[in-house]
Order: structure tokens, then C-alpha cells, then sequence
């Protein structure tokens, strides 16, 4: 068997017969690592997500590609899930066709018009089999091309903002370079956009005389800074057995796919933030709210340290929601809003004016708030300590909400497009155990 392989090998142009049994077989395999890789892929956005949180500033390079690097596992995820309920139906057709050989009895259902037409031209079950196998292998192949591909382009950003930084204290420190490296940015910024026409154009500038010579060397350089290595042989499979017209129409099709699923994912809603908002409006015990019931699954949005408060003084966690960013900006409390440039004097300027805070019925005012991030989640956001000890001892709520009533109408059609009612945030059951 091994000096078959190897006369196979020596003569690749011949497809060898253990090729075509494991093709025709490929499906088994398919369907097991699917799975596999389904499961594990479903472990990676949270750990990718745990470490960039950890490891790496808000707001970093670094952080922002490996957000990029979990919406391509998601991405990855999504089509291996595709494959597996295609490969589900296949299978099913495939015990009909075992069955039923003759597949559909046209005679037994006796269908007029146009519904007989299209039971004709549908054909039999056996081409729906083939036709099944195909579309399912092809899913199978292009996942990873669409992965691969979302991957890369990261990775391309990423490379052009590094160059920029790493020759920046260059800049600062010699201005009189600064033509220069101007030109180097400019240069990087031209191979960049080069190698970008030539992936939307399948490969322009490598099928011309006078520029594959040198485009040669570009396009290596480029396939370890995009990770190309990895998918660019399947993709350039599926181009060249595309006929005509539709070939150029890949490109597009990978990034509007792979763009489009970026942007729906983060714009779109996790269930388990509407339905802490919903529980919130209702005041419902939520075990996720206190560090001592909670665990590292539970949404994250507001924490106190214990639903049976023993201490005079109430500690406070509250998540950095996008709401917040976006009304810095348009009330102009701020004049820059990233992570690392907040100080814990401008966020309390912004909380205390658009926060309400309240235990039961009491206003909370004059708080003062930190930048800080949840030691288990490792979140962001905003931490503030609130004297109780003036309450007496029992049941009290807090109460955390937007305080719209000031704001300016860009800020508070902001609000009003999160399609919760963030006038509560959170509405928080504790008890008051006095010392």
C-alpha cells in the first residue's frame, strides 16, 4: 500500500483510488471534526476574550485584533454549524433514497399546473443527494476561507497601525525625519492597497508580464502578514473552477460575507442583556448582580459584594456600557473618550449628572467613581462606594438608571436606540444586616 502511495505521488497528474475512496467517504470525517471543532470553537471568543482583557490595554492594537480574531472563530463557528445541519439533511435523503429508489411517486400525488412542473424539473432523489453532497462539502471548505480571510485582513490593519507606531518615537525623537518616514507610511500604505486590488481583482497583478517579477516578492511578504499561507490555496481552488464572470465575484462575496457578519454581530443583541434589563424593570432576584452568587457565565452589568450586605459601606461595579461612550461625545463632557485617557474625576462629572442612583426612594448624589475592571470577568467599567449607614437594617433596593431629563436630543435618541429602558439599569434587591 505505502509503494502505491508513492507511485501515486510520482505521478500526481492521475488521481489514485485511495484518493477517491477517502473523497467519496470524505463525509464521515466531516461530519466527526465538525463537531469536534464546533464544540471547541463555541470555548475560544470567551477565552480570546478573557485574555485580551487581561493582557492588553482598552482600546489597544492588540486588543482590538484579537475582537477581530474572536468575530472569525464566531464566523468559523456559524459555517460549521451550516455544514453540519446540510450534511443532516443529506443524510436523511440518502436513507429515503435506500427506501424509496424511485423517489417521488408523481402519479400517487397527481399535481396540476405548476406544481407538476416543478416536481419534473426538481428531478429525482438521487441528484437532490448529489446535489446535497456537493453544497455541503463546498460549505465545508469555504468556512475556512471566510475565516482565514476576516483573519487576514485584521492582521493587515493591524501591521499598518503597528508600522505607523513603531516608527512614531523615531518621528518624536528626530523631526527632521519625518519626510522620510512620511514616505515609508505612504509606501507601506501604497503594497497595502496593491495587494488588496490584487485579492479583489483574483489576482491582477500576478497574471502581467510587468509586474510579476516584483509583485512576487510583495505578495510573499504579504501572505505571512495576512496569513494567506493558511487558506490561499482553497480559495484560489474555488476561483479557478468558477466559470466566467462569477469568479470575480468571489472577492466581494468573502468580504461582504465576512464584513457583514462583523457588523450583525456587533450590533446585534445578546438575549442575556435584554432579558437582565427586562428582569431589572420587574426587580427580580438576580444572582448574577452579587460577587458571592455569581459566576463567570452570569451577564455582567451592575455587582454589589453580597445579597446580605454585613458592611456600612456598599460596593458598586458598574459595566462600561456602549450608551456611555457615545453621550461623552455628544454632551461634551469630554473632549476624548478612550479607555485609557479616563480619569475617575471625569467620570464622576458624567455619572453624577446622568446617573440616578437611589437606594429605595433616597437620591445618591456627589459619588465618586474609578475606572476599574471585574477581578473575574475582567470587564471594564466604572466602580463607586456607597455609605449605607444611615438605612436601617432590612430590605432596600438599588436603583441605577439614565437620567435623560438634561440631555441634549442627540444624546437621548442614543439611549433610546439601545431598546432598553436604561432609565433602569439596574434595580438591585439586598439586605441591610447592621453591625
Amino acid at each position: 500500500m505505502e509503494e502505491k502511495r508513492k507511485k501515486d505521488i510520482a505521478s500526481p497528474e492521475k488521481t489514485p483510488q485511495w484518493l477517491k475512496t477517502i473523497q467519496l467517504n470524505s463525509w464521515e470525517a466531516e461530519l466527526l471534526i465538525s463537531a469536534l471543532v464546533l464544540y471547541a470553537l463555541f470555548q475560544v471568543p470567551d477565552q480570546l476574550d478573557n485574555i485580551a482583557l487581561q493582557n492588553f490595554s482598552r482600546g489597544s492594537n492588540l486588543h482590538g485584533l484579537f475582537r477581530i480574531i474572536e468575530r472569525a472563530v464566531q464566523l468559523l463557528s456559524f459555517g460549521y454549524i451550516l455544514h453540519i445541519l446540510v450534511r443532516g439533511i443529506w443524510v436523511a435523503s440518502v436513507g429515503l433514497s435506500y427506501v424509496f429508489p424511485q423517489g417521488v411517486d408523481e402519479k400517487a400525488l397527481k399535481f396540476k399546473g405548476n406544481f407538476k412542473k416543478e416536481l419534473t424539473k426538481s428531478g429525482s432523489l438521487v441528484k437532490m443527494v448529489l446535489r446535497l453532497e456537493e453544497l455541503s462539502s463546498i460549505i465545508y471548505g469555504i468556512s475556512f476561507i471566510f475565516f482565514g480571510t476576516l483573519v487576514g485582513f485584521g492582521s493587515l490593519l493591524f501591521s499598518f497601525i503597528f508600522f505607523i507606531e513603531l516608527i512614531g518615537p523615531i518621528l518624536n525623537s528626530n523631526p527632521f525625519m519625518a519626510p522620510v518616514i512620511g514616505m515609508l507610511i505612504l509606501f507601506y500604505a501604497l503594497l497595502c492597497l496593491i495587494v488588496f486590488i490584487d485579492f479583489l481583482t483574483n489576482g491582477f497583478f500576478r497574471r502581467k508580464n510587468w509586474s510579476a517579477d516584483w509583485f512576487y516578492y510583495v505578495a510573499l511578504f504579504f501572505r505571512v502578514v495576512t496569513l494567506s499561507f493558511l487558506y490561499r490555496r482553497s480559495l484560489l481552488v474555488l476561483i479557478s473552477n468558477t466559470k466566467g464572470w462569477k469568479s470575480y465575484l468571489i472577492p466581494f462575496i468573502v468580504l461582504g460575507i465576512s464584513g457583514g457578519f462583523v457588523y450583525l454581530r456587533s450590533t446585534l443583541r445578546d438575549n442575556s442583556t435584554a432579558n437582565y434589563y427586562i428582569g431589572a424593570a420587574y426587580g427580580d432576584y438576580n444572582a448574577a448582580n452579587y460577587e458571592n452568587t455569581r459566576s463567570k457565565d452570569h451577564q455582567l452589568i451592575t455587582t454589589i459584594q453580597s445579597d446580605i450586605v454585613s458592611q456600612n459601606t456598599l460596593k458598586v461595579f458598574l459595566k462600561d456600557l456602549r450608551v456611555f461612550g457615545s453621550a461623552y461625545a455628544f454632551e461634551g463632557k469630554l473632549q476624548k473618550t478612550k479607555w485609557d485617557q479616563l480619569t475617575s474625576d471625569s467620570s464622576s462629572l458624567f455619572f453624577n449628572e446622568k446617573l440616578s442612583v437611589k437606594i429605595d426612594d433616597v437620591e445618591i448624589e456627589g459619588l465618586k467613581w474609578f475606572k476599574s475592571q471585574h477581578s473575574s470577568n475582567y470587564e471594564f467599567g466604572f466602580t463607586t462606594f456607597i455609605d449605607i449607614n444611615t438605612f436601617e437594617a432590612g430590605p432596600h433596593f438599588l436603583k441605577i438608571g439614565m437620567d435623560t431629563t438634561g440631555m441634549k436630543n442627540a444624546s437621548k435618541k442614543l439611549v433610546e436606540e439601545e431598546k432598553y429602558s436604561l432609565q433602569t439599569i439596574s434595580n438591585i434587591y439586598f439586605v441591610y444586616d447592621k453591625p
